[in-house]
C-alpha cells in the first residue's frame, strides 16, 4: 500500500469516473486502474464493482474510503505542520461559518486576515451547526465560527465574543423600553426553520419563562435566513428574537422596532471551534485575535453578571 493509490481511489470516487480521475491525477486510465486493482489485491477486499455501469462502490469499500479520507487529510496535516514549524504561512485555510453569523461578521475580520496572510488561500463556507463539527471531525474543514459551547471531546472552544439578544417588535401595541422574557407575546413569535442553532438557543430563552406553556405558538413559516425572517415578521406584525450583530444593518426607521432585553440578559456565545488535533495554530490565533479586534468597539459592555447564556 502507499500513498498514491490512495489518492487513486479517492480521485476515482470523487469523480465518479475512472477516466476523469486518471487526467485529474495526470495518469492513464490503465495506470489507475492497476494501481487500485493493486491494492485491492494487496488488502484482499473489493472497493469497486468494475460489473456496474457505472462503477459502483461496494460495501466494504465505503468503509476502506472513509478512513482513506482520514489517512488523507492527517497527510495534509503533517505538511501543515511543517510548514508552520517552518514559518511558512500558503496553503489553504477552510471555515466554516453559520448562517445567523455570516452576514455580520465576515465583512468585519475577512479582508484584514487575508491582508495578513496573501499566500494563504481562505476558502469561506456557510454551513449548519452540525455541519460545520462533522467536517470538523472528519478533517474536511479547518476552523468554525458557531455559537457555543458544542461540548465534544473531539473539539477545541476558544471564545471570540458574547452576544445579546434583542426584539424585533412589530406589534401595533405601545412598546416598552425594555423586555423581560416573562412578557415576550409567544402567540406572534416566528422564528428560523429547523436546523439553525439560533432557533434552538431562542426555544432555550423561551423555557425559561414561565409564561411559554399559556400561548400556541405558530411554527409553520419556515425562514433559512435572518433576512427573511424579519421581512415575515415585519409583514405578519409580529415578533421574533435576533443577535445583535444584526442591528448594525437595519435602516434607521427599522430600529424603533428593537426592543432590549431586561437584565438578565439573553446571549450566546460566539466562538472557533478546531479539531484536538488541528496544527495550523498560528493562523486560528491570529483569527481569534482580528475577529476580537474588530468587533470590540461594536458589541455592547454588557458585565457576565447580567447575561444569560443558552445552554
Amino acid at each position: 500500500m502507499n500513498i498514491q493509490q490512495f489518492q487513486y481511489v479517492l480521485a476515482a470516487v470523487d469523480s465518479k469516473n475512472f477516466e476523469t480521475a486518471a487526467e485529474r491525477c495526470f495518469v492513464t486510465q490503465s495506470t489507475l486502474s492497476t494501481m487500485i486493482g493493486r491494492l485491492e489485491k494487496e488488502i484482499e477486499i473489493k472497493i469497486f464493482n468494475r460489473k456496474t455501469k457505472p462503477v459502483s462502490i461496494t460495501p466494504e469499500g465505503e468503509k476502506i474510503i472513509k478512513r482513506l479520507r482520514i489517512i488523507n487529510n492527517e497527510i495534509g496535516q503533517l505538511e501543515d505542520l511543517i510548514q508552520e514549524l517552518k514559518g511558512d504561512m500558503v496553503g489553504e485555510l477552510s471555515i466554516g461559518i453559520i448562517p445567523t453569523i455570516s452576514p455580520y461578521l465576515l465583512s468585519l475580520f475577512l479582508p484584514e486576515f487575508a491582508r495578513k496572510f496573501p499566500r494563504v488561500k481562505i476558502i469561506v463556507r456557510e454551513l449548519t451547526t452540525a455541519q460545520i463539527t462533522a467536517s470538523l471531525k472528519d478533517r474536511s474543514l479547518d476552523i468554525g465560527l458557531l455559537a457555543i459551547p458544542i461540548k465534544d471531546n473531539e473539539l477545541v472552544e476558544r471564545e471570540l465574543y458574547l452576544e445579546p439578544f434583542l426584539v424585533y417588535d412589530c406589534r401595533d401595541e405601545k412598546k416598552a423600553s425594555k423586555i423581560s422574557i416573562n412578557d415576550l407575546d409567544y402567540s406572534k413569535l416566528w422564528l428560523l426553520q429547523e436546523g439553525h442553532c439560533l432557533r434552538t438557543q431562542v426555544h432555550q430563552i423561551c423555557e425559561q419563562s414561565n409564561q411559554c406553556s399559556n400561548y400556541e405558538i405558530n411554527f409553520k413559516f419556515e425562514s433559512g435566513s435572518m433576512d427573511s425572517l424579519v421581512r415575515f415578521t415585519k409583514a405578519n406584525k409580529g415578533i421574533t428574537i435576533m443577535p445583535y450583530m444584526a442591528l448594525l444593518d437595519f435602516p434607521k426607521e427599522e430600529k424603533k422596532n428593537i426592543v432590549e432585553f431586561k437584565s438578565p440578559i439573553p446571549s450566546r456565545s460566539v466562538g472557533l471551534l478546531t479539531h484536538k488535533f488541528f496544527v495550523k495554530k498560528r493562523l486560528a490565533n491570529e483569527l481569534q485575535k482580528t475577529i476580537q479586534q474588530s468587533i470590540s468597539k461594536l458589541m455592547p459592555k454588557i458585565k457576565k453578571t447580567e447575561i444569560i447564556e443558552p445552554v
